[in-house]
């Protein structure tokens, strides 16, 4: 995966009014989608397009002023995560020289407001119940003021799944006695089409686990694991790693007994 600074090749990072370049080279006529996070949130998205029959598929665009920001892209091409996972900034223009201009930041939410030759200008990062477009072109909505049980567990296990340390925190029951399938089930509505690295991968496998650790405490209708299974059999065809697929199999023997 290669993103490309158009306006300032140059530049690893970009500025509002920026136009960049996304190219992919991989297995020909293979789906194509791509994880995104900005400001605190990760949108997990579905199949937006595919290589063609020499391998290629590419997308190009302008940065907005509602662009500003950190971003984070993870894309996925066939069954496999694209290398590089893209980490980028989209900068404010540079301020006039003796203009005024202030920044602000409050948690992960920064203002910066200056003086630029199209006159004073805001720009901000959204919030997290402000949508905002993705380089691909699609309008991710803003997050509800109201969350459904499921949706909340859902956020909990995406932190959980990405984070870069070992997992320790147990999952919280659910208020339907358990979790069991129902977090397999969960895990497979967040990642939707999108591939794991080997990493987030072994954080799967340690969810699983955990939400099978104490059987007693699952509710009746998860204690059978069809959706389980089918999590597990769609992380081994992800990976080629060897020693990953051997910990599958000792997930899915753990489950089983």
């Amino acid at each position: 995966m290669r993103l490309l600074n158009a306006s300032h090749p140059v530049s690893r990072d970009f500025q509002v009014g920026d136009r960049f370049e996304i190219s992919i080279t991989g297995a020909p006529n293979q789906p194509v989608s791509v994880r995104t996070t900005r400001a605190g949130r990760t949108d997990w998205g579905p199949i937006i397009g595919s290589t063609d029959s020499t391998g290629r598929w590419s997308a190009a665009g302008q940065f907005e002023t509602n662009g500003f920001g950190d971003w984070g892209e993870v894309w996925t091409v066939g069954d496999k995560v694209a290398s590089p996972a893209v980490h980028f900034s989209v900068n404010a223009p540079p301020c006039l020289p003796g203009g005024q201009g202030f920044q602000e930041t409050t948690g992960i939410h920064t203002s910066v407001t200056c003086e630029t030759a199209e006159g004073r200008q805001t720009f901000s990062t959204p919030s997290s119940s402000d949508s905002f477009r993705t380089p691909d072109g699609r309008l991710v909505p803003g997050d509800s003021t109201k969350q459904t049980q499921d949706e909340y567990h859902m956020l909990v296990l995406q932190d959980l799944i990405t984070s870069q340390e070992q997992m320790r925190t147990p999952i919280a029951l659910s208020s339907r006695g358990g979790r069991g399938d129902e977090t397999a089930d969960l895990i497979m509505k967040l990642i939707g089409v999108n591939a794991l690295n080997a990493d987030e991968t072994r954080n799967v496998l340690a969810i699983i686990r955990d939400a099978y650790e104490k059987p007693e405490s699952i509710a009746p209708t998860a204690r059978f694991p069809g959706r389980t299974y089918q999590l597990l059999r769609h992380l081994a065809d992800f990976t080629d790693q060897e020693s990953l697929r051997r910990q599958i199999g000792e997930t899915l023997a753990y489950v089983q007994t």
